[in-house]
């Protein structure tokens, strides 16, 4: 290949790379000796232009590359007056480009370029614009100082490898479907942000870093698609990635230590995110509005000074194998009919609340676990929670608190060792709770009109009451078992209701139900071993006792008080330490079909100050003495075959 030598030397036959071009043929490559060359350069043929050493040789000027001619640029310093124009196509090899006299450095018009080991700096605007579907491709290049933005791709295409982009307002601007491709690229120290995707263009990312922007990491809008992978995002004043009515996919990345959220999604946007973490951010980690959507897998969300996650206005969240923990508002932050699934996930070590839940919102928790929060695991404020083979434990706060119209559905949980209620409701609340295991600490405390419905339950070793009904509520127990409480097992209070079907109440230190104010149904079930009374019915209190099994109390096994009243039917009373019904002060007792058996108490019956029992068809049996005692205008009356 033919070597055409350009030299400003005075013994030089050509002294102008103009004149070189012009003299070559195709694939002539023009030799430039050191020195300075002033002057425009129109490519008619393909030629390649190079230099012993890039730093010693300077053109300065217009480059121009027409349609289906090549140019190569090789050890070459340019600073262009205006700007290299290619609508054919140029390669640029250890190259440096300077824009301190133009606009842009290099402008491509439905061309191609590939450059590697070159410099962009200084551009009054932009350092590359492609334009028109050119597409560019740029290996181990850097850019700095470019005022505007280091690249304007404008529906085109680029490559970049191994390259490094710093101090300009942007990094990279994509817009009108374009597309780019970026392994290894550094972006950092950007006063606005460092790359904005606009109208359906899409972003390929891998391992990058983008850090240090004064806006932020990368803005996305129009439709746009964001592909990211092994990357590194950090220390931006803005929301590090904002997704605006587009699309991201975010794996095995870090974001981290932003001045607001690690993640906006908006308007409709889509997101998959695995194996990615999310941490020390002042506002949220991850927010999610307006209808957007968030499928996440295996990743972390942990350590930001607000809100860990937050979805509002409709949207829609998937949690897999995910792990909140040490945030200092709630960890996962529910409100404005948004939806929620979270599947073996842990939530843990709150600095506030695990999950909150509101407004129309609703979210469903399967086999995770939640704990450590320094408040309630679980608050629910008109919304609804589906909780399902799950453990919640060691919380400063309730379990779940479930308020104002919220419906709170829990199946096949484990609840223990919570500071407060495991599980609480108030105003107009309903929990159903079936299947599932409440340990240690103060077990159900519902107020208010709400609605409590358990079933097939164990509530056990409570260090409060372990079932407490409040204030016009309604609450069922079927099929379960409450026992071995430092309180009581059951209270029901100011005009509550609770009925209690084929179920066991059993060893209780204080008095096993306590009923005030309120009335009660005890069918088919058992109430035992208590260390003091099994029923105290008190206050203008009802209770009905059917085909049920009372046995074993150290003071009087049902205690009627205050104008009380009990209706008591096919129920057997035995092994009393005390009395095994004892009515006073205006209330009454009607006894049917029952047997009252006791060996270790005189007077099994007693009625006392104005009170009255009824027994019909009912067997009174005591081994030590007298059956019934009554005193101060109270009364038994009975109609029994045998009284012992």
């Amino acid at each position: 290949m033919p070597i055409i030598k350009v030299s400003t030397s005075v013994f030089s036959m050509i002294k102008t790379v103009e004149r070189a071009v012009q003299k070559a043929n195709y694939g002539d490559e023009i030799l430039v000796a050191a020195g300075k060359y002033k002057e425009s350069i129109t490519i008619q043929k393909d030629v390649t232009i190079t230099a012993k050493v890039a730093e010693h040789v300077l053109i300065e000027g217009i480059v121009i590359v027409p349609k289906t001619k090549h140019l190569t640029l090789e050890n070459i310093t340019l600073h262009p007056t205006t700007q290299i124009y290619v609508e054919g196509s140029i390669t640029l090899t250890n190259c440096v480009l300077n824009g301190s006299l133009s606009n842009v450095l290099l402008s491509l018009n439905g061309g191609k370029a590939h450059a590697e080991k070159c410099n962009f700096i200084g551009a009054i605007d932009v350092a590359v614009v492609l334009l028109n579907k050119s597409s560019v491709k740029l290996y181990n290049c850097y850019f700095e100082s470019n005022k505007k933005t280091h690249l304007l791709i404008d529906n085109s295409s680029i490559e970049l490898k191994n390259c490094e982009l710093l101090k300009a307002n942007h990094a990279i601007w994509l817009k009108n479907a374009s597309d780019a491709q970026l392994d290894n690229v550094k972006m950092h120290h950007h006063s606005g942000t460092q790359l904005i995707i606009q109208a359906a263009s899409t972003l390929h990312m891998q391992g990058c870093g983008i850090e240090h922007g004064e806006g932020n990491g990368i803005y996305a809008s129009e439709e746009s698609k964001i592909l990211i992978n092994n990357t590194v995002m950090q220390h931006h004043a803005l929301p590090q990635l904002w997704i605006q009515n587009s699309e991201l996919q975010l794996s095995n990345s870090i974001i981290q230590h932003g001045n607001e959220s690690g993640l906006m999604l908006r308007e409709c946007s889509e997101a998959t995110i695995t194996n990615t973490s999310f941490s020390f951010h002042k506002i949220a980690n991850v927010q999610l509005t307006l209808a957007s959507l968030l499928n996440m897998t295996s990743c972390q969300i942990y350590s930001c000074q607000g809100v860990g996650m937050q979805l509002k206005d409709k949207s829609i969240a998937n949690f897999s194998e995910t792990v909140f923990a040490d945030n200092e508002l709630p960890q996962l932050f529910l409100s404005e009919q948004s939806i929620c699934t979270l599947k073996d996930t842990t939530i843990k070590d709150g600095k506030q609340v695990g999950i909150f839940v509101e407004k129309s919102s609703s979210c469903s928790v399967v086999t995770s676990t939640i704990n450590n929060q320094e408040n309630t695991a679980i608050i629910v404020i008109d919304a609804e929670m589906f909780i399902l083979d799950s453990t919640i434990q060691e919380n400063k706060g309730n379990g779940i608190l479930s308020v104002k119209g919220a419906n709170t559905t829990i199946e096949g949980c484990k609840f223990s060792n919570n500071e407060m209620p495991h599980i609480a409701g108030k105003e107009h609340a309903t929990v159903s709770i079936s299947h599932s295991e409440l340990i240690s600490g103060k077990g159900i405390f519902m107020v208010d009109s709400c609605q409590l419905n358990v079933s097939e339950t164990t509530i056990k070793d409570g260090t409060g009451v372990q079932v407490e009904i409040v204030g016009q509520t309604k609450a069922s127990i079927y099929k379960s078992r409450i026992s071995g409480g430092d309180s009581n097992g059951i209270k029901v209070l100011k005009d509550a209701t609770m009925h209690i079907i084929e179920s066991q109440v059993t060893t209780h230190k204080l008095p096993q139900i306590i009923v005030n104010d309120s009335s009660v149904i005890f069918k088919n079930s058992e109430l035992l071993h208590g260390e003091r009374n099994g029923f105290i019915i008190e206050n203008h209190a009802e209770a009905f006792i059917q085909d049920s099994f009372i046995s074993n109390h150290m003071y009087p096994q049902i205690w009627i008080d205050l104008d009380s009243a009990v209706e008591l039917s096919a129920t057997q009373l035995t092994d009393g330490h005390e009395s095994d019904i004892y009515v006073q002060n205006n209330s009454t007792l009607h006894a049917n079909n029952c047997i009252i058996q006791n060996d270790k108490y005189n007077f099994n019956v007693q009625a006392v100050n104005h009170s009255k029992i009824d027994l019909v068809h009912t067997t009174v049996e005591n081994s030590i003495g007298n059956i019934f005692y009554s005193e101060n205008n109270s009364q038994i009356t009975h109609t029994l075959d045998e009284l012992n």
